[in-house]
């Protein structure tokens, strides 16, 4: 009895209609500059002196635009609670360069161009 229902099972899902096949329209897509070099800006010495172990410039400078209230929060965090061996006295160093590096990049926008292509 157990062979006959896997054999009608069998013979129903042969009579099921194939799958729609699904075809997927290329696209391209526009990605952010990837840096690998910090720009030369005041301050870059102190980043690179103690960001740089843990942060590679494409990490740092593709960050979104913040005060600097929250970048000495975030540095505070590093040292606090990860233990980073950051030199205290150039941590306004670190934010001015970084605020400096945020103000000369380009306008973020709010999505990448998407442009199909043929």
């Amino acid at each position: 009895m157990r062979h006959a229902l896997v054999l009608v099972a069998l013979m129903l899902l042969a009579a099921c209609e194939r799958a729609p096949e699904v075809t997927f329209a290329d696209a391209a897509i526009t990605l952010p500059d990837d840096p690998t070099e910090l720009p030369d800006l005041p301050g870059r010495d102190a980043v690179i002196a103690n960001c740089t172990a843990c942060h590679s410039p494409s990490t740092m400078l593709q960050q979104p635009a913040i005060p600097r209230a929250r970048w000495e929060s975030i540095i505070g965090k590093m040292t606090e609670v990860y233990k980073a061996p950051i030199d205290q006295s150039a941590v306004p160093e670190i934010v001015d360069y970084l605020l400096a590096a945020q103000a000369a990049r380009p306008p973020e926008r709010s999505a990448p161009d998407v442009a199909p292509t043929s």
